[in-house]
C-alpha cells in the first residue's frame, strides 16, 4: 500500500484547490473594488463566471481530507492521539486566526469586538468556518468509521446525496422564517456550518479511499465521462446562475454537489496519469494549509493600500491580489515555522512529496 502522504494526486488536488480557493478570493474582492468602467462590463461578467467556477475548490478538501483518513486507517486501527494530533496543528491555529481576524472590530469599541471574537470562535464567522466543518467529520469518522465500513458504498452515497441536497436546497430556495431568531443569519451563513451541507464529499471520500484500488479503475472505465464532466457541470452551474434560477454565490449552492464531484474526478483521474507531481504544485501542497489561513489578511491589506492609492490596472488587479497574497502568505508561513511554536499560528509546512521507489 502506498504510504496517505505520498498519493500524487492528493498533492495536486490539494495545490489546485488551495490556488482555486485564493483566486476566486481575489476575484471576489477585485469585482467590489474596480469599477466596472475601469475592468469592463464583458469582463466582469466572465470573472464573475470564473469565480462561480472556481467554487468546488472548498468543497473538495473535504473529500481530500476524508479520502486521506479513509485510506490511511482502512486496515489498521485509528491511534488513539488522531484526534489530539489534530486538535494540535489545525484547531489551535483555527482559534488563533479567529482572534487575529476579530481584530479590526475594536475600532468599533471592545463590546462589538467580543461578540465578533466570540462567533469567529463558536460558529466560524469568518473564511476558517470550513475548519469547523473538517473537524465534525475527523469526529464522525473517528465514532462511525466501523458502521459505514460494513454499509454498501452506493447507499451511503444516495442517502449523503439527498441529505446534502434536500438541506442545501432548503437554504437556496427558501426565504428565512421570521419566527426563528436570526434566522437571516442563519440563513446568510450559518447553516455553512453543520455537516449536512458536506456530507456527501465526506461519503465519497470516505469509500474512494477505503476503496481505492476499486475507486482508480471506476476513474479508467469512466474516464469519457469523467473527462467531459467538469465542462458539462460548469455550462450547467453558469446557466442556473446567469438565468436567475439559482441566484446563490457561493460553493453552498445545491448544483455545486454535482460540479465538485466531477472536477474532483477529472483531476483525480487526470493526475494519475502523471509519473511525478510537478515541484510548484508539490511546495503549494506543502504550505496550502497556512495560505488557507493568511491569504485573505494580504488580500485584505493590498485591498486596502490600492484604495488609498488607486490607479487604473482594470482586471490586472486580480492577477496583482492573487500572487502577493500567495506569496507574502508563503514567506510569512516559511518565517513563522522557523520557530518552534509557528506551527500553532498558522499552521507547519507538509511533507514533500517522495517518489514511492525512493
Amino acid at each position: 500500500m502506498k504510504s496517505p502522504g505520498m498519493i500524487k494526486e492528493i498533492f495536486i488536488l490539494r495545490s489546485i484547490g488551495c490556488l482555486s480557493i485564493v483566486l476566486l478570493h481575489s476575484i471576489h474582492i477585485a469585482l467590489t473594488t474596480v469599477p466596472i468602467r475601469e475592468m469592463g462590463e464583458l469582463a466582469a461578467i466572465f470573472f464573475d463566471s470564473i469565480q462561480m467556477i472556481l467554487y468546488y475548490g472548498t468543497p473538495m478538501f473535504i473529500f481530500i481530507s476524508e479520502f486521506l483518513i479513509s485510506y490511511s486507517y482502512r486496515n489498521r486501527e485509528i491511534p488513539g492521539h488522531f484526534l489530539k494530533k489534530r486538535v494540535r496543528f489545525i484547531l489551535v491555529p483555527y482559534f488563533v486566526m479567529a482572534i487575529f481576524y476579530s481584530l479590526p472590530f475594536l475600532t468599533n469599541g471592545l463590546e462589538a469586538w467580543s461578540i465578533k471574537l466570540a462567533i469567529n470562535i463558536l460558529i466560524g464567522d469568518y473564511h476558517g468556518y470550513f475548519i469547523l466543518i473538517i473537524f465534525q467529520f475527523y469526529l464522525f469518522h473517528y465514532f462511525f468509521h466501523r458502521y459505514l465500513k460494513n454499509l454498501k458504498p452506493i447507499l451511503v452515497l444516495s442517502a449523503a446525496l439527498v441529505i446534502n441536497a434536500s438541506y442545501l436546497m432548503i437554504f437556496n430556495f427558501t426565504p428565512p422564517p421570521e419566527t426563528i431568531p436570526f434566522s437571516t443569519y442563519i440563513w446568510e451563513r450559518f447553516y455553512w456550518v453543520p455537516l449536512f451541507g458536506w456530507i456527501f464529499y465526506f461519503a465519497l471520500g470516505y469509500y474512494s479511499g477505503l476503496y481505492y484500488e476499486a475507486f482508480i479503475r471506476s476513474l479508467v472505465k469512466f474516464r469519457y465521462l469523467i473527462i467531459i464532466g467538469p465542462l458539462l457541470t460548469s455550462i450547467l452551474l453558469l446557466y442556473l446562475y446567469h438565468s436567475g434560477l439559482v441566484s446563490v454565490h457561493s460553493s453552498k449552492r445545491t448544483d455545486i454537489l454535482l460540479h465538485t464531484t466531477m472536477f474532483s474526478l477529472f483531476l483525480f483521474y487526470v493526475t494519475s496519469k502523471i509519473k511525478t507531481p510537478p515541484k510548484v504544485l508539490v511546495f503549494i501542497s506543502q504550505y496550502s494549509f497556512g495560505i488557507y489561513l493568511l491569504h485573505y489578511f494580504y488580500i485584505f491589506l493590498a485591498d486596502y493600500v490600492f484604495r488609498l492609492y488607486p490607479i487604473d490596472i482594470g482586471v490586472t488587479y486580480i492577477l496583482l491580489l492573487f500572487t502577493f497574497s500567495i506569496f507574502s502568505s508563503i514567506i510569512t508561513i516559511f518565517f513563522m515555522n522557523k520557530w518552534k511554536y509557528g506551527y500553532l499560528i498558522i499552521g507547519k509546512v507538509g511533507a514533500p512529496y517522495v517518489t514511492p521507489d525512493k
